[in-house]
């Protein structure tokens, strides 16, 4: 029976520790540096191949009374520039996206150029929980699991209604 309590106790203490842990290693300034999300990768690869095929298999009158034009190359070229415009924003934003988690449970959200601050904390199920500094309601309150968390690499999974997203976040000077 001894025995059995100093194991419960050991092992009370080793997750307690666990956690404390990985609260302490989240402390520090992480930037983001790739994000993940099926649903949106999915939609560019879909544009670039409606952006490559659109209007090839088309003579030029077909190609007015569809889309207005019959020098589709133009086209393609326009919708490409857009297409191109899009992802670099999005790699931008990503880009310039920071946490500096701070040790009185704060976070310091940056996003290109905007600033935010909230308090955060480890739920009981390891997941980063956000809440707004002034929350009136759970509505003000983001979670996301922690997929991943070591000295060297963050990744953080958000999901909104049925999308998931994962963003990988490295620790300032690596």
């Amino acid at each position: 029976m001894k025995r059995l309590v100093i194991y419960i106790a050991l092992l009370a203490l080793l997750v307690y520790g666990c956690k404390g842990n990985k609260r302490n290693m989240l402390i520090g300034t992480w930037h983001a540096v790739k994000l993940e999300n099926p649903e949106m990768d999915s939609f560019f690869k879909n544009s670039q191949g409606y952006i490559d095929t659109v209007g090839k298999n088309n003579n030029a009158a077909t190609n007015i009374a569809l889309y207005g034009v019959a020098n589709m190359d133009s086209m393609r070229k326009f919708l490409q520039q857009q297409y191109d415009s899009t992802k670099a924003m999005q790699m931008d934003a990503v880009a310039h996206t920071t946490f500096k988690f701070r040790k009185d449970s704060v976070v310091e959200l940056f996003f290109n150029g905007s600033i935010d601050s909230s308090k955060w904390y480890l739920d009981k199920d390891g997941a980063l929980i956000l809440n707004e500094l002034n929350a009136q309601s759970a509505e003000d309150k983001a979670r996301m699991e922690i997929v991943e968390l070591s000295g060297d690499v963050l990744k953080l999974r958000f999901r909104e209604n049925t999308s998931s997203s994962v963003v990988t976040f490295h620790p300032e000077g690596k």
